[in-house]
């Protein structure tokens, strides 16, 4: 009578219980937290530049007037350093004009008065009224 070796079988079955330990700890070893996320890029306006000689000796130009008066000139660069334009407020609460051509309406949900706002479509920043 011939006699069955389990050898083989049991061979088989720590070949796979092998197998099974690798592929668990590559898997454990892929479930780590997350990459950090970075930042969010963000350069601010730089402040604008101070001008030379004093202020109150300077004759500010004023522009002729244009056909389309509903549209005010874009806003003279503050002599201070860090200081922004306002916006001009709407009739809607939650909407600003931007102070900067070409004078987009834009929402400041969110905002308190005399925050920083950026304006989306060319950069600049100003301050919420």
């Amino acid at each position: 009578m011939q006699t069955l070796s389990h050898k083989p079988a049991t061979t088989m079955i720590k070949t796979i219980q092998a197998a099974a330990l690798a592929i668990l700890a590559v898997m454990l070893n892929a479930c780590g937290p997350p990459e950090p996320v970075p930042a969010p890029y963000f350069i601010p306006n730089p402040p604008y530049p101070p001008q030379p000689g004093d202020p109150a000796s300077v004759e500010l130009q004023q522009p002729s007037p244009s056909a389309d008066s509903s549209i005010a000139p874009s806003p003279a660069p503050s002599s201070r350093i860090g200081e922004y334009p306002m916006a001009r407020p709407t009739s809607n609460p939650n909407e600003v004009i931007s102070p900067y051509e070409p004078y987009h309406t834009i929402d400041i949900s969110g905002f308190s008065p005399g925050q920083l706002a950026r304006d989306p479509s060319n950069k600049k920043i100003f301050r919420v009224p």
